[in-house]
C-alpha cells in the first residue's frame, strides 16, 4: 500500500497549490496586518497571533500572481519553517487530501527554466492538477532574511515560548 500524506490546497490568483500540511500551523481569517515600513513589497507586515508577533507575505506578491479584488475568501496560513511562524496570505484554502508519490509528476521542463524552483512537482488529482510548493523554497534565503529585518526592526525575537509553538 502506497504512503499517503495529507496536503492543504490553497488558491494564490487562479492557480491552485498544495503543501504538506505538516508545515502548516493553522490557517486563520485574514485580519488586521499592520504595515513594516522600508521592507520588500511582498512583505505585507505583521499580524498579532494571541500575543505573538508574525510577519506576513502576501504570496500572491511573491508569486507574481494576478493581482485578484480582497475576497471574504482570503485566508492566512501560519507556516513554521525553520524554528519560526510565517503567515502566507492566499486566497482561498479549499480542502485537505490525501495523496500517494505516485499521483505527483515532476514539474515541466519550462518550471525550471522560469527558475520557479518552489514548484517541487504536479499533482494529478483525478485530471485536476495543483502544484505542489515547496515552501522552504518559495521563502527563499532572500526572504527569510527580509522576516528577519522585519523582526529585527521591531525589536522582537522569537521567545523560548514561540520557539515552542513553532516547532
Amino acid at each position: 500500500m502506497a504512503v499517503k500524506q495529507q496536503m492543504i490546497i490553497f488558491r494564490v490568483g487562479a492557480e491552485e497549490f498544495a503543501v504538506d500540511i505538516l508545515m502548516v500551523k493553522e490557517v486563520v481569517m485574514m485580519r488586521e496586518i499592520t504595515p513594516v515600513p522600508e521592507t520588500a513589497l511582498y512583505v505585507e507586515g505583521v499580524m498579532n497571533l494571541r500575543g505573538i508577533l508574525v510577519p506576513v507575505v502576501d504570496l500572491r506578491k511573491r508569486l507574481r500572481a494576478r493581482r485578484l479584488a480582497h475576497s471574504v475568501d482570503q485566508r492566512i496560513l501560519i507556516a513554521g519553517l525553520d524554528g519560526k511562524l510565517i503567515g502566507l496570505i492566499v486566497d482561498g484554502t479549499s480542502e485537505v487530501v490525501r495523496i500517494s508519490r505516485d499521483m505527483i509528476e515532476p514539474a515541466p521542463e519550462i518550471i525550471r527554466e522560469l527558475e520557479a524552483d518552489y514548484v517541487a512537482g504536479i499533482i494529478n488529482l483525478n485530471e485536476r492538477f495543483i502544484t505542489l510548493m515547496d515552501l522552504e523554497r518559495a521563502l527563499t534565503s532572500e526572504v527569510s532574511n527580509e522576516l528577519e529585518h522585519v523582526m529585527a526592526a521591531l525589536g522582537s525575537t522569537a521567545t523560548p515560548a514561540e520557539r515552542v509553538q513553532a516547532g
